[in-house]
């Protein structure tokens, strides 16, 4: 099966936009000119979307145009969805982000352009955006993680590494490790425990 397809008027019509608005986005290529499809209909010719796709890029967009410009969204879409794991050419974007963990790390680095962020950060902010939704750890719990993800960002393999969180007596520490070689003597205390390779491939679609 194809992938299911909206036209022109019911995305305008369920998503709230204007026409001038999704054509302002094609210009910015916000929104990829692919994805403009033109289908013969009894109407004669009529413009098709990827339903999904345009669906969720229209709600990012959303979120973000209140804090960014249309042209920094433009660079966040086109330079992201170029990062590729390779792990089954798997696609992290910026877009998988929730606007709540972005502003987070925002809050942070406020000088680290998005648009610039690796996959490690962006699998980082995966992390982060899991664990705020399950409760597992507060937030500046979330904090620190994310200061020793952007110390170590060089240098984390995402191939083996491992994140493991230990709290006890209501003190936290991070560990970012080697899964082959790290060794934890607090089994009881170990709130958080992943491999980064096998999250992301169980992650990424």
């Amino acid at each position: 099966m194809g992938e299911e397809l909206i036209s022109k008027k019911d995305l305008l019509q369920l998503t709230g936009i204007s026409y001038g608005q999704l054509y302002r986005w094609k210009r910015k290529n916000i929104i990829p000119e692919e994805w403009f499809m033109k289908k013969s209909s009894f109407t004669g010719q009529e413009t098709f979307f990827p339903k999904q796709r345009i669906l969720d890029r229209i709600e990012k967009i959303k979120e973000l145009k209140d804090d960014q410009s249309l042209d920094d969204i433009a660079r966040v879409f086109s330079v992201n969805e170029e990062i590729v794991s390779d792990r089954g050419n798997a696609t992290l974007s910026l877009e998988q982000i929730p606007k709540q963990v972005v502003q987070i790390y925002q809050s942070l680095f406020p000088n680290t352009k998005l648009e610039h962020l690796s996959t490690v950060q962006l699998c980082s902010l995966l992390f982060v955006n899991e664990w705020l939704s399950n409760g597992s750890v507060t937030i500046e719990e979330i904090k620190q993680f994310l200061n020793l993800v952007e110390t170590h960002k060089n240098q984390i393999n995402l191939d083996d590494a491992t994140v493991i969180y230990i709290r006890k007596f209501g003190m936290g520490t991070w560990i970012i490790g080697n899964q082959h070689e790290t060794f934890v003597d607090q089994k009881d205390s170990i709130l958080i425990n992943v491999t980064l390779s096998n999250y992301l491939n169980k992650s990424i679609k």
